[in-house]
């Protein structure tokens, strides 16, 4: 209420309100169509079925559980984004705690951390990845050949980090879980499909010049004009004010850091830990928009995305990702606590930012 408020005055004090709707309007046109996707793949089963699978997998064991849901959502991060990801888990999480008895807490920061870190490894993983393609004209291939290093090992740190901040939660037995050896139903068929479509599609877009965002959308969109259940269609509104009115108050401050073509450590090291702060303190969206003057060369702008990514999961409202998380989860969302996780969101993006320095 407070952000919504301060960006409303700004707004009606001048403040140009046009550009934070031209950077807001995509994510939310994602972010709606990911929601409404989700509760298409819930209510048709196959969330169920994934769960039954993951349960059976783990075989009573919650810390085993807990690593295939950590690798599942590093997987659907580098297909659909770390939103698409947070989206699509968090109803997963849900069925497990209900039928299985799985530790809702640990599981829900695991894919918080873990979507988030791991969305530097790959150019569709973070929309300011994006940023940092289009402004320097980069390929595919110069971003995969600097970051996935950094985000696979970003993941795997914030996984173990959660993993021993919640050890005595994964202790807990899970109930026992058979695998459903059933034929898929046609919904499920057309939800796996849907599934399969929009994850090509997201990670096709940005190989040929184009943001994922609304072909994303337009993919969803078809799905859900050839299904035969349509489900309501989910939009985002509170995430979306909150982050439009950050955006709006932030440009009216006139802050956009400058940085020179630095590729030394220390450089590197100081403009990650900069960025990421600001990330966590604000959200790394409308930080995203304002660090543009670090967009110059190749070293500055990889190691702004490795704070915007990662520095930003120091805080409850540094990631849309852990907002969106929090909101789906409802009254179950444990605390995201910034004393838990801001060493840990420090230590991954030193980690992370010594080995960008390092295939520089």
């Amino acid at each position: 209420m407070v952000v919504a408020l301060a960006g409303l005055l700004d707004a009606l004090l001048g403040a140009p309100a046009v550009p934070a709707l031209a950077v807001i309007a995509p994510l939310v046109a994602f972010l709606a169509a990911a929601l409404t996707l989700a509760a298409l793949v819930e209510h048709s089963g196959l969330a169920e079925r994934a769960a039954c699978a993951l349960a059976a997998s783990a075989r009573g064991n919650s810390l085993v559980l807990y690593a295939l849901v950590c690798v599942l959502c590093a997987i659907t991060t580098a297909a659909i984004s770390l939103d698409g990801a947070v989206v699509l888990m968090i109803p997963l999480l849900r069925i497990l705690a209900r039928r299985f008895g799985a530790p809702f807490a640990p599981l829900f920061l695991g894919v918080v951390a873990v979507a988030n870190s791991a969305s530097i490894a790959v150019p569709q993983g973070n929309p300011t990845n994006l940023v940092v393609i289009n402004r320097l004209g980069l390929s595919t291939s110069a971003f995969l050949e600097h970051m996935l290093a950094p985000g696979i090992a970003a993941a795997a740190i914030c996984a173990v980090g959660v993993a021993l901040s919640e050890r005595q939660a994964l202790t807990a037995a899970l109930h026992t879980a058979t695998r459903q050896r059933t034929p898929l139903s046609n919904a499920e068929r057309h939800a796996a499909i849907s599934l399969t479509l929009t994850a090509l599609v997201a990670w096709t877009a940005p190989i040929v010049g184009i943001a994922p965002w609304w072909p994303f959308t337009a993919a969803v969109a078809l799905t859900l004009a050839t299904s035969r259940e349509r489900p309501r269609v989910i939009v985002p509104w509170r995430v979306a004010i909150q982050v439009s009115a950050l955006l709006i108050v932030i440009q009216a401050l006139g802050l956009t850091p400058q940085a020179t073509a630095v590729a030394s450590l220390p450089g590197l090291l100081a403009i990650a830990a900069t960025i990421g702060a600001a990330s966590a303190l604000a959200n790394n969206l409308p930080i995203s928009v304002c660090a543009t003057g670090l967009l110059t060369a190749c070293a500055p702008a990889y190691a702004a995305s490795v704070g915007l990514a990662i520095g930003s999961l120091a805080t409850p409202q540094g990631s849309v990702a852990t907002l969106i998380a929090s909101q789906l989860a409802g009254p179950t969302a444990p605390p995201v606590r910034a004393r838990r996780l801001a060493p840990l969101a420090t230590a991954t993006v030193l980690t992370a930012t010594l080995l960008l320095w390092a295939t520089l």
